[in-house]
């Protein structure tokens, strides 16, 4: 099929800014299961997983702030028991029986951790890729090659980052997608040629400007700012952590933030060419955001 068929790419062609499009959640839960039993809907998976999740994630939702459950796969990967990965707390429970899911997840989010089961820190990086080709074609062929790649380069580096493939993390139309974590920075329209780019700014502790969408953890208008913001930085080739303030709507389709910026002391050069604060006004137009 010609690439011009999926809509990644004709996305790609009509400039469609990535700023801002990524997905809100207050708790990203990961759980492991093998990619083969993977339905159109995750949470409707088979090979044992359990029913009613879809509908716990929306009721637990009005209590706890939006939990959004994704799965997740790698080579090799069984389905007799799971791990779970739940940030932004970092918290991973491992050996964990298909029918215990349920409980677990409820007591995590009763007690934000439980003895009842294995629960500890999660002390690696984790990238999740949507390969998700059962819920849209686009997520299959751009994510997979991403997902490969990223794995090959991952381990040519000796890297501790983890890698794996995702269900679908909204969005597929920004094909290939993906979130780093612990950060929760989500990217788009990335390409296997990009990967030794990204690495280096992650190594480094910067966005990847030019494929960034936003952070899954902030919310609304705060995520569009941010976004367009860390694109600035991006094409002025500013080193340097990115702080939102003082975000003020100005009417129904304007707003304005204030940007303060902090060297990023990681980083390999030098840098004096950084503003303290830079004021940065905003204009919705067909629901995207623009920068003036």
């Amino acid at each position: 099929m010609s690439d011009s068929k999926f809509c990644s790419f004709l996305c790609r062609q009509s400039g469609e800014p990535l700023a801002g499009t990524a997905p809100f959640a207050e708790h990203f839960v990961f759980i492991s299961w093998p990619k083969k039993y993977w339905e159109y809907e995750a949470l409707e998976s088979k090979g044992g997983f359990p029913t009613g999740l879809k509908q716990w994630m929306k009721e637990k939702s009005k209590i706890s702030g939006k939990i959004s459950i994704r799965l997740a796969s790698q080579a090799k990967l069984k389905n007799d028991k799971v791990e779970l990965f739940i940030y932004p707390g970092k918290w991973y429970y491992s050996n964990v029986l298909p029918k215990e899911i349920p409980e677990v997840l409820e007591s995590h989010f009763q007690h934000y951790k439980t003895s009842d089961f294995s629960c500890k820190k999660i002390e690696r990086g984790q990238i999740f890729i949507c390969t998700h080709g059962r819920h849209d074609k686009c997520c299959a062929k751009f994510g997979q090659k991403l997902a490969d790649q990223m794995q090959y380069h991952v381990q040519k580096q000796n890297s501790s980052v983890e890698v794996w493939e995702s269900s679908h993390l909204g969005g597929h139309r920004f094909a290939a997608t993906m979130i780093d974590f612990p950060s929760g920075r989500v990217y788009g329209r990335m390409t296997p040629d990009e990967i030794p780019r990204f690495l280096e700014s992650r190594k480094q502790g910067q966005v990847y400007g030019s494929a960034y969408r936003g952070s899954i953890f902030l919310p609304e208008l705060e995520q569009v700012a941010e976004a367009h913001v860390q694109h600035y930085c991006s094409v002025q080739k500013l080193d340097c952590q990115v702080k939102i303030k003082k975000l003020e709507k100005l009417s129904e389709d304007k707003f304005s933030c204030t940007a303060a910026f902090e060297i990023n002391k990681r980083s390999a050069v030098s840098q004096n060419n950084i503003p303290d604060e830079l004021a940065f006004s905003f204009k919705f137009k067909d629901l995207i955001a623009i920068w003036m």
